[in-house]
């Protein structure tokens, strides 16, 4: 048994130094203070610029008063909706309502000219 341990861990055997005296396996882990970051105001993430925001984040910020502006002015602004031809039928110009592609005769009696 000492044979197979001397082997392994060398001659002084697991955690003996060769002055004999017990030793930690574990290694010391430093203890340094973490530099603070620039917390950018925006999004609250790191920031490594030097102003301390993302050039993005800048834009965004600098956008804000002009975005209020235009969405205020798109909800004054009344929407007039107006019916789109849809992509299977056609418009009756003697009754002016959409019948399908394919109907040679719209109700009011008009004849589509067909082949």
């Amino acid at each position: 048994m000492k044979r197979s341990v001397a082997r392994a861990f060398g001659r002084y055997g697991p955690g003996i130094s060769p002055l004999g005296a017990l030793v930690s396996i574990l290694k010391p882990v430093p203890i340094v203070p973490q530099p603070t970051k620039n917390l950018c105001p925006i999004c609250g993430k790191a920031s490594y610029s030097r102003d301390g925001i993302h050039p993005q984040c800048a834009l965004q910020r600098a956008d804000e008063p002009r975005n209020v502006k235009n969405r205020a002015a798109r909800k004054k602004d009344v929407k007039v909706e107006t019916s789109r031809q849809k992509l299977w039928s056609k418009k009756c110009p003697g009754c002016g309502i959409q019948v399908h592609v394919r109907l040679l005769e719209c109700g009011c009696g008009h004849q589509f000219g067909g082949s």
